[in-house]
C-alpha cells in the first residue's frame, strides 16, 4: 500500500515539474501587436523562439487563438502563412507586410496582449444590439 502511494506521489511530482517547465519565459517569445496607420489593431502575434508553437489572434474574434503554420524564423525576417496569405515580419523595422499593405508592430507583454484582446471583445459586444 505504501509503495503504491510513493509511486503515485513521485509520478505527481514528475508531472508537476514537467508542467512547470512548459511555462513560457519573456525572452522565449515575441508578443506583438500590429496596427494600421490609423492605430487600429489588425493582428496580435505570439512567436515562440524556443518551440515550434506560434499563435495569432484576429480582432474579429480576439479570444480565439489561431495556430500559425509555415513559420520560418530568420535573424532579420519572420515569414508565415495566415488566412491563406504569406506574411513577412521585418524584425529590424518592426513592419508586417500583409497582402500589399504594411503595418507597424510593437513588442508588448503577454499581459498587455490579453488586456488588449479583452478590451476588443468588450468593444465588439457593446456594438451588438442584443
Amino acid at each position: 500500500m505504501i509503495s503504491n502511494l510513493k509511486k503515485f506521489l513521485i509520478a505527481g511530482l514528475i508531472c508537476f515539474n514537467s508542467l512547470n517547465a512548459e511555462v513560457r519565459q519573456p525572452d522565449e517569445t515575441l508578443q506583438l501587436q500590429c496596427n494600421s496607420n490609423t492605430n487600429v489593431t489588425i493582428l496580435w502575434l505570439q512567436i515562440d523562439l524556443e518551440r515550434n508553437e506560434h499563435l495569432a489572434w484576429d480582432p474579429k474574434n480576439p479570444m480565439e487563438s489561431i495556430i500559425l503554420k509555415k513559420m520560418k524564423i530568420k535573424p532579420t525576417l519572420i515569414t508565415f502563412e495566415f488566412q491563406g496569405k504569406d506574411l513577412v515580419l521585418d524584425r529590424n523595422r518592426g513592419t508586417l507586410n500583409w497582402d500589399r499593405n504594411s503595418y507597424l508592430c510593437q513588442k508588448i507583454s503577454m499581459e498587455e496582449s490579453e488586456i488588449s484582446r479583452i478590451n476588443k471583445l468588450k468593444e465588439i459586444k457593446n456594438k451588438r444590439l442584443f
